[in-house]
């Protein structure tokens, strides 16, 4: 495995020994080995902190769990054990418009967009030869009125785009709008196997390039190779930003792909909070094998380590799925029996004291 970075809280340490366990209805778990020295070089390490592990070629993360064993090794390392808990997210696309795309390239992307690693896909059919990309992303904060180029980038007016796309100015979805709505765009070329990974590269190589652009703009107005441009701020201050939309086009092909890149989250996920109208009545009055589970909960449900709840979380699906219930200790009869002798013996108490408060005879003859 490549070289990985290990991050505990604000400090990391680096380890080429790594392995991560990916399996159905099982917590994922995740080892890596450090040295012996540079990990008591951390210091005091709360066990409890989430630890992430990244891949410094991918530059991506490639898992995220808590710390559950610490073992040292003869070779003067230690093997660190990590283990993920379980994760209740939602994760939609905001928007997407494909055209010309096969049908198993436009899987294979959207499956890795969700979250699904390559090495767990095979589809029938997908062509993962490098292929030439085009890239197409809008920014705001520099207004284009003539095409230029930097390098191996382009800036584009909104006459260019309209000319290199043909019909995309009669487009009336959000997803085209949304594109079309910036002061200029930046257009490249490069080469990638498919749009999910094609998505990463363009995303980064413009992040980097406008945000060197910015800067080289607060000391100057010619371009990098001293070419006048011509230009004019829309907001003052304002440092180029790149928009959430991103077309990328398939030379060979003719294949579109143009993607929303807003975070999304989906109205229906408003359903899993809690409802406010609880009824008290209901819940006091669940039967016996509702409140074992609801005794358990409570047990588990303020813990801070996240994993400890989540055994918790289990137990109690668990006991719901079974038939376990709480010991009956009495019958409706007998704690109506005990409601009622309770009552008589307050009232024989409440007698006896009374009495007891009350004078002697002999104390009133001696009077």
């Amino acid at each position: 495995m490549d070289e990985i970075k290990v991050v505990f809280g604000g400090l990391s340490l680096f380890s080429n020994n790594c392995r991560i366990i990916d399996t159905l209805n099982a917590v994922s778990q995740a080892s890596f080995h450090l040295e012996k020295h540079a990990f008591l070089g951390l210091g005091a390490v709360n066990y409890l902190d989430e630890v992430t592990i990244h891949s410094i070629s991918q530059s991506k993360c490639l898992f995220t769990g808590n710390i559950i064993s610490i073992k040292e090794e003869p070779n003067n390392e230690v093997v660190i054990t990590l283990q993920n808990g379980i994760e209740l997210t939602e994760k939609g696309v905001s928007a997407l418009t494909v055209i010309g795309v096969d049908p198993p390239e436009q899987f294979y992307s959207l499956a890795r967009l969700a979250g699904i690693r390559k090495e767990k896909l095979s589809v029938y059919g997908l062509n993962s030869s490098m292929k030439d990309m085009a890239a197409f992303i809008p920014f705001k904060g520099l207004f284009i009125e003539e095409d230029e180029n930097v390098g191996e980038i382009q800036f584009l007016t909104r006459k260019s785009v309209q000319e290199q796309l043909p019909g995309v100015e009669n487009q009336k979805s959000e997803v085209w709008k949304g594109f079309l709505d910036a002061d200029g765009w930046i257009s490249f070329r490069f080469q990638s196997a498919h749009f999910a990974d094609a998505e990463e590269a363009a995303t980064e190589k413009a992040d980097v390039f406008l945000s060197a652009y910015s800067g080289f703009l607060q000391y100057g107005y010619s371009q990098f190779d001293g070419d006048f441009i011509a230009w004019e701020r829309t907001r003052e201050l304002v440092n180029l930003q790149r928009q959430d939309h991103l077309l990328l086009v398939m030379l060979h092909t003719g294949a579109i792909w143009l993607r929303d890149l807003s975070p999304y989250r989906p109205i229906q996920s408003r359903l899993l909070r809690p409802a406010i109208n609880i009824d008290m009545k209901a819940v006091m009055d669940a039967g016996e094998e509702a409140q074992l589970p609801l005794l358990v909960w409570n047990r588990f449900r303020d813990s801070e380590d996240y994993y400890v709840v989540t055994i918790g979380l289990w137990q109690v699906f668990e006991l719901l799925s079974s038939d376990d219930k709480l010991p009956k200790r009495f019958t409706k009869e007998q704690l109506k029996a005990l409601i009622v002798s309770s009552h008589a013996t307050a009232n024989l108490t409440e007698e006896s004291i009374s009495l007891s408060k009350m004078p002697s005879r002999s104390s009133i003859s001696e009077r």
